[in-house]
């Protein structure tokens, strides 16, 4: 069942879903986070938590390269996720032209479409294991 994200001005977008998703889309979103989740234990380990300012610090002294593979996270999300919008407007072609949305649309965006379950398993046909259909062929 596809996500609707609700934006100002009494507009909205709608995501796909896990099962909507393609491998490929999948895949780059799976690289991405693997990517972002390794600064993200970078900040833990330092002692970040994002509800506590005297730890907010730590994030002056995290690399530029650390705060672009969260973002590239995000804008690979929102690309590979947002199916239609109400908005007056195309949607991104591309994964740079998310950063091009303003901040009151790309948030909520953002937030919704990287909600994702990954261990879920995928196979062909509802089956966990895809080489189900092979196991018995004559090749």
């Amino acid at each position: 069942m596809a996500v609707i994200v609700e934006l100002p001005n009494n507009e909205s977008a709608v995501l796909k879903d896990d099962r909507e998703l393609t491998n490929r889309e999948i895949k780059a979103m799976q690289r991405a986070s693997r990517v972002a989740a390794s600064a993200a234990v970078k900040l833990t380990d330092l002692g970040f938590k994002e509800g506590d300012p005297e730890s907010w610090r730590i994030l002056a002294e995290m690399p530029e390269s650390d705060y672009e593979d969260i973002d590239n996270f995000q804008r690979t999300c929102v690309y590979f996720r947002l199916k239609s919008w109400t908005l007056d407007r195309p949607l991104p072609q591309s994964q740079e032209e998310v950063d091009d949305l303003p901040m009151n649309i790309y948030t909520p965006l953002t937030v919704a479409a990287i909600n994702l379950d990954f261990d879920e398993e995928f196979g062909v046909e509802g089956t966990s294991d895809p080489k189900a259909l092979t196991a018995n062929s004559d090749n």
